[in-house]
Order: C-alpha cells, then structure tokens, then sequence
C-alpha cells in the first residue's frame, strides 16, 4: 500500500485545490489590472495626451490582452493565462521603461509585481528566472543610458504620480490576495487535519503509529483497540515487543530493515491473536513516513475473519454441492431462452455426446438438432408457468437407441436448469413388465383352460371306471363271464387313457425347466432320424416323405426339437384321410428375424380356417374319436417358443395343411 496514493486520494483535507486557487487569483490579479489599466488610460486622455501616443497604446493593448485572459481563464487554460499575464506583463513593462525615464521610470518597479505574481500562481522557479531577467533589463537599460543608445524622456510630476498611484493599487490587490490565500491555506491545513483526526479515529479499519526506531507505540484508533483488545492507557508509549504484537527485538529488527528497503510492505492474511486469546485474521499494511522529527511506521489492519469463515463456509457448502451434483446420475444444462448452453455438468455415470468444453455457448439446435424444437417449447412453458416441464425424446448412440428423459424447470426470468437421464434401462424394464404381465395373463388363461381340461378330460375315464365297476360286481354274481370280460376291458382302456394324459401334462409341464444343453444340429440329420422313429405308421399308410436337401442347422435343445419333428410329421400321417397318394414334404422356406423358416406340409384332410389357433390348445381335438390326448401341438408350440421361435400353420378343409415354425441357427443373446 503506497501512502503517497493515500495522500493523493486525501487530497482535499490536507491542502486545498491549487488549481482552483490560482484560478481564483489570476481573476483578482486580472481584474485589478483590468481597472487599474483602465483607470490610467482615462486620466491619461483627460490630460489631453493622444490615444496614439506610444505610452496610451501600449497600456490599451494590456487592457484588451487582459480581457482576454479572463476569457481564456474562465474556459479553464489556468496555465497559459498564468504564462501569457507574466510574459505580457514583463515586455510591456521593459518597453514602457526604455521609451521613457529608463530606470528610473515607475514601470521598472513593476518588475517586483511581476516577481511576486509569478511566486503566488505558479512556483519559484518562475518567479527566479523572471527576477534574474528584470534584474538583467534595469542594467541594460542603465547601460543604454550611459552609452547614449537611448535618450530619457522625464515626465511631468502628474504623469509620474499616476503611474505610482496604479502601481499602488495593483500591490493593494497583490497584499490582499496574498493575506487571503494564506488564511485560506491555514484554514485548509486545519479543516484537513480535524477531517484526518476523524476518519483517524472513526475509520472501522485499525490504525496504529510507531516509532521506527525502538517500535514505541505513539498512537491508535478505536478500531484498534477493540482488534487488539488492549487499553489505550497503558499501551501508548510501550513498545511492540512489550507489548507481545512482536516475539523479540531482533525479529522486529529484520521487519523493519525490510520495511526500510521498500518503504511498503503487504500482509495478505496476518493472523492477529489479541490479549484475550481471540485470533483474528486481517489484511496488514505496513507504509513508512516521516513526519519531521523521526521516522515512524504506519500500520493498517483491516479484519476479515467473519469474511474468511463466510468465505470457507461458501467453499464448503460449494464443495459440497458439487460432490452432489457430480454424484447424481443426470447431466444438467444451464439454458437462456433461445436454447444457449451456459453451464454443463456431465452424468456421473454416462459418457456425455461431446465433451462439455464444446457444449458451452452453443445452441441445442447445434448440438442436438433432433430434439431442438422440443426443448424450445419446452422452455417456454417452463418460463411461462413457472413450473417443471418434462419431455422424452430418443438418440442413436453407437447401435443402440437410447430414451433420455429432460425436465426443465426455470432458474430465472430468462434462465432455465434441464435435467437430462437416460432412462433406457427403466424403460426395457417397463416393457419387460408389460410383456411379463401380458405373458402371466396368457400362463393364467392357459391354466384355467389346463384346469378345466383337466378335470373334465381325467373325470371322463373315472366316471367310466366306476361306472364298470358296477358291472362287473353284477357280471361276476350272476356268473357272465363273457359280459365281465368286456367290462374289465373297458376299465383296462380307461386307465390306459388316464395314464397316457398324465403323462402328456407331466412332459408339458417339463418344457422349459429341464432343459438339456443347447447344441448345433444337422436338421437333415435329426429329420432322418425322426422318420426312422415313424417308420411303422408312414409304411403302414403308404406315404410319401420328400426332405429337401441342405437344410440349415439350428441351435438348441435337439431332444426337444425331435419332439417337434416328430409330433408334426405323426400329425400330417395321422390325418390323411382317404388320400390316394399321400405325401408328406419337409424344407425350408426364408426367415423370420434372421431364423431360419421350416414347414411340414401334407396332402391330408386339412384344417377349416375357424380352427387354425384352436388346435394348438390344450386338449383342443378337432376329431375326439382319433387317438391321442390333444397335447400334442400344445407341447410343439411350447417347445418352438421357449427356443425363441414361432409356429403357425396355412391350410384350408380338404385341401392338406403346412405347418410352419422358426428355430435359431446360433445362440441367442441374453436379454
């Protein structure tokens, strides 16, 4: 801190403006000439003498030259109306003496006016070099004079007591303005330092004065006082080191030698621990000055402690807040209006689009031009209801699409924050969720048809049973033989039928939970396989297999996928019908989601369109007299499904049926 600058800045209180006080004497000093001038040249005239004359004109030229400078002074060119009054005043002067009585002529002590004048409105050096030409004029002219270059013309008594009368006035003026100028300077010197007593001792900031050379104590502030917590009784005149603000004398010796090399010193954050144990942080200034008597140190400490804690609180609370705002999954944007990015605070656990340094102070329609028109709308209802607005909207990143969720809430008139989370993960699950739910819906429906099957399908043999239970306790009293015979029979088929359909559920009931290890299969193969299995009812019917050469091989259970082959192939040889030439055609036929697409196809009976879901129900025959259970393409169904396929069939009555399903040719990725 330069005390100089304090000076400077202090200005007003310890002098007044030199400026404006030269300013207001030239006005005096041109004025009084002005009158002074104008009163010699009329007396001048009604002397009779001629306005031509040599004395009357010059005198004329400094009246109008002083008209001007008031101009001039009054514009406020203080220093060229101060040069030009001198300059004029000393030319004018000398010629007027050379024209007349030469050194003895009233003009030449003008000269001493003229030095004073330069004294009061600019310094002494002016007014020096001003003295050593007036003194260099008088014994040039006395030198003329005794040299006979110039002649003196004496004038009478009257003209010479005008001009003295003149000169007397403008010393009048001068006196005055010198007197006025000094009591205005005291009267300033006392105002400055009654304004610097009390700022002194009214400044909140602490002050002290100490002597350089032993660190006595000479004055303080209250400010001080209350820092330091000291009395200012038994303080002033102690030393530092008494007083405990300095550990030793030596340690104060070296601040002070370095106070004496750079005449300021700076203490950004000086901890001040008072009498009371109190610690206190302040900004220590330190100015070296020199008042007169001996050299003494200014000391300024301004305290900031309840700005440093509020200071490490906000850093604090600001730390805080960032460690949240990192942590928390959303990038967050700070908006203007019209879409400009201010702030960017990237997703703690998503890779940002671009990195934030190129977000700032660009527009979303630059950054994100597809989403560009739903965050303006959005904004502006934000700003307009003062309420959170929220969108989702979708962007391919990489191969995969992702959902992004943004709520936009305002933080200002023109100001929005937006909140963006990439809500791809919730929403798979949501659609998961659904397709579970629609999934449970469909397994709930299947099973109150299973349950209702079942128990009609498993009541239909009991009833049987118990019903030839009876005979046969009438056959074997009444000794037929031959009815009883027939009756055991009935009881025989009735169980084999329960077993045959317990047995279907438990195998339906297996699909999907004991599964055997998925592995690459041949379906020529496995198709080769099953018709060996087939022999004996396709030999029996006469039919005809057809098996397309090359067909793809699949991935998966190939236990399971037999099962499908063969209750599909079984199916198209049960329901030939009356067909002449009965033919069954195994191949391939395009895909279905990049799985290859297989068919079964017959020239049997057909199905009618009314029934191409039903048969793949649960115990859904279409002709009860045929053998089997009705599980059959239930379990086919069930088997294509779980591998992620599907099956359908085209057929009309009378017309053969094709049986289409899909199957992987590689492994699935888990979902």
């Amino acid at each position: 801190m330069n005390f100089n600058r304090i000076q400077q800045a202090f200005k007003p209180l310890f002098e007044p403006d030199r400026q404006e006080a030269i300013k207001k004497t030239l006005t005096v000093i041109l004025v009084g000439a002005l009158v002074a001038n104008g009163l010699y040249i009329m007396v001048r005239l009604f002397s009779g003498e001629s306005l031509f004359g040599g004395r009357l004109i010059v005198n004329f030229i400094l009246f109008i030259v002083h008209g001007i400078l008031l101009f001039i002074l009054n514009r406020g060119h203080v220093n060229y109306a101060a040069a030009i009054l001198i300059l004029t005043g000393w030319v004018s002067m000398t010629y007027l003496a050379w024209r007349a009585d030469g050194v003895r002529d009233p003009a030449v002590t003008v000269y001493i006016l003229i030095i004073l004048i330069a004294a009061l409105i600019t310094n002494w050096r002016v007014s020096v070099g001003v003295a050593l030409f007036s003194i260099f004029a008088v014994w040039g002219l006395a030198y003329a004079e005794v040299r006979g270059l110039r002649t003196p013309m004496i004038e009478s008594p009257y003209t010479t007591a005008v001009e003295i009368t003149a000169i007397i006035f403008l010393l009048v003026v001068f006196v005055y303005l010198v007197a006025n100028t000094v009591n205005l300077s005291f009267k300033a010197v006392h105002q400055g330092e009654e304004r610097f007593r009390k700022i002194f001792h009214l400044s909140p900031v602490a002050i002290n004065v100490t002597t350089l050379k032993d660190g006595r104590l000479i004055d303080a502030n209250d400010a001080y006082w209350k820092l330091t917590g000291f009395e200012r009784e038994t303080s002033i005149g102690r030393t530092t080191v008494e007083l405990k603000i300095w550990e030793d004398e030596p340690e104060r010796q070296k601040f002070v030698a370095k106070l004496l090399e750079r005449k300021s010193l700076h203490n950004p954050s000086y901890e001040f621990i008072n009498n009371r144990g109190e610690k206190h942080v302040t900004i220590a200034f330190y100015e070296l000055i020199d008042p007169g008597d001996e050299p003494t140190i200014l000391s300024i400490f301004y305290d900031i402690t309840e700005q440093k804690a509020t200071q490490l609180a906000l850093q604090r609370s600001e730390a805080r807040t960032r460690a949240l705002l990192e942590a928390i999954p959303d990038m967050i944007f700070e908006l203007k209006r019209d879409g400009t990015i201010l702030q960017f605070i990237p997703s703690a656990t998503n890779e940002p689009l671009l990195p934030p340094e190129e977000f700032i102070g660009k527009t979303i329609a630059q950054v994100l031009p597809s989403v560009a028109d739903q965050t303006a709308f959005a904004i502006d209802r934000a700003l307009e209801s003062g309420q959170l607005n929220a969108f989702e909207y979708q962007l391919q990143v990489g191969n995969e699409s992702q959902t992004f969720e943004a709520r936009i809430t305002p933080a200002g008139p023109d100001l929005v924050l937006a909140m963006v989370r990439d809500v791809s993960l919730r929403k798979w699950a949501e659609a998961e969720r659904e397709n579970l739910i629609d999934e449970l819906e469909l397994k709930n429906a299947e099973l109150e048809r299973f349950t209702y099957t079942v128990s009609h399908d498993l009541k239909s043999p009991l009833i049987t049973i118990r019903g030839f239970l009876g005979f046969v306790r009438e056959d074997s009293q009444n000794g037929n033989l031959k009815r009883l015979d027939s009756d055991i029979q009935r009881i025989s088929d009735a169980t084999d039928r329960m077993h045959r359909l317990l047995g279907d559920l438990l195998e339906l009931s297996r699909i999907g939970r004991l599964a055997n290890k998925p592995l690459y299969i041949p379906m020529n193969t496995l198709v080769n396989e099953v018709l060996e299995f087939l022999y004996g009812r396709i030999s029996s019917g006469k039919i005809s297999v057809h098996v397309a050469d090359n067909l793809p091989t699949v991935y998966g259970d190939r236990q399971r996928i037999f099962e499908v082959l063969q209750n599909l192939i079984d199916n198209a040889a049960k329901f030939m019908g009356d067909q002449v030439s009965p033919r069954i055609e195994v191949g391939q036929q395009g895909d279905l989601n990049g799985k290859p697409i297989f068919f079964v196809r017959d020239n049997g009976i057909g199905i009618a369109p009314e029934y191409k879901d039903k048969i793949f129900g649960l115990f859904d025959k279409l002709d009860s007299q045929t053998e089997g259970t009705g599980i059959g393409l239930a379990l086919v169904k069930r088997i294509v499904e779980i591998h992620g396929g599907r099956i359908w069939v085209e057929s009309e009555a009378d017309k053969g049926a094709t049986f289409y399903f899909s199957l992987p040719s590689r492994p699935t990725p888990e979902r």
